[in-house]
């Protein structure tokens, strides 16, 4: 593995809560279910108040929200799961490209102008959690995560960390798709006072599934996932595409301050 030239970088290491991580972290083995839906844009606005972002409006006057399934099976760190729900973003201080499906053509992040800010990221692991928040201020907090991924059917939910009542639970089934090679990563963030763009390079191809079924649940937990998954509706809307891999493989580099900005 260490003579594949996709790992052959220069590395550095963080000293988080949790231990020693190096970076950039490798994930050498990777599962992944990738929902995502339109949604009305001024749902998804109040979720980005105070973050120096604005949600991208598309062609049809929505916005882009993901909610995706990673199955880490091997890591430079412990084997976890995580769920994100992420919103495609461009920070409201920079120039407006306005054009924004060009961005996705271009497989190699550095070159986007637009990335997604991840609004959830429950985690299975505390090395995970506590990496996730320490050195790209992503909001992880730590709970259990089951699933089930068998074919082309899947499913996963979330468990409230407190009362493991269920914050949302998702089944879905896929079918005939085009496969297209992955494109990389492009994550904002607010972190230290500053706007934060973090790349990951993605190794990979993914099925793009036109044809498709999934349900949404919102279980009865109180926990602000299951609020921003309210408030955002996806209960009664049907994901535009399902993007799936089963032998993905990226390097999550450290990120860098793009423009200064008050954290909130």
């Amino acid at each position: 593995m260490e003579q594949d030239k996709f790992w052959n970088v220069e590395r550095s290491y963080f000293i988080t809560s949790e231990g020693r991580v190096d970076l950039p972290m490798f994930f050498y083995q990777v599962r992944v279910r990738h929902l995502n839906f339109f949604v009305d844009y001024d749902r998804v606005l109040p979720l980005l108040k105070g973050t120096g972002l604005v949600p991208c409006k598309f062609f049809n006057g929505k916005a882009v929200v993901s909610l995706i399934l990673f199955n880490y099976q091997k890591v430079s760190i412990p084997a976890y799961e995580e769920v994100v729900i992420s919103i495609v973003v461009r920070p409201e201080m920079l120039p407006d490209p306005k054009i924004y499906l060009t961005n996705f053509l271009k497989q190699k992040g550095a070159n986007w102008t637009v990335g997604a800010y991840v609004l959830e990221m429950p985690v299975t692991i505390p090395e995970a959690r506590a990496a996730g928040r320490e050195i790209w201020g992503f909001p992880k907090f730590e709970t259990k995560i089951p699933y089930k991924l068998e074919g082309n059917y899947f499913e996963f939910a979330v468990l409230d960390p407190e009362t493991e009542e269920q914050i949302v639970s998702v089944k879905g089934k896929t079918g005939i798709g085009i496969k297209m090679r992955a494109f990389d990563y492009v994550n904002y963030s607010n972190y230290n006072d500053f706007i934060w763009k973090t790349i990951s390079d993605v190794d990979g191809y993914y099925k793009n599934c036109f044809r498709r079924t999934a349900e949404v649940k919102v279980g009865p937990s109180k926990h602000r996932m299951a609020e921003n998954i309210r408030q955002l509706g996806l209960e009664k809307l049907k994901p535009f595409v399902i993007q799936v891999s089963d032998k993905l493989r990226f390097r999550l580099n450290p990120g860098r301050a793009v423009v200064p900005f008050k954290s909130p």
